[in-house]
């Protein structure tokens, strides 16, 4: 486990992404984001921060899966 130093709290966090202490919560209980939950209050280690502010990989799709969303696509247009 991280040093509790490291550790932000959600109100860090929401300073940082300017929003609110509300959204932090919203994304952590929903899943979205990833926290350690210790009894109500949320604490993020930098890797979990790093991975909030990342953006999503994109999927690499393969080429027959590319070929099929090229086919419908030409089909529905």
């Amino acid at each position: 486990m991280s040093d509790p130093d490291e550790t932000m709290t959600a109100l860090e966090v929401a300073d940082k992404l300017k929003v609110s202490v509300q959204t932090v919560y919203r994304m952590c209980k929903s899943g979205k984001w990833p926290a350690i939950k210790i009894g109500r209050i949320y604490r993020f280690t930098p890797e979990q921060y790093a991975s909030i502010i990342e953006p999503p990989a994109r999927p690499v799709l393969k080429p027959r899966t590319q070929r099929k969303n090229i086919e419908r696509l030409l089909r529905s247009a």
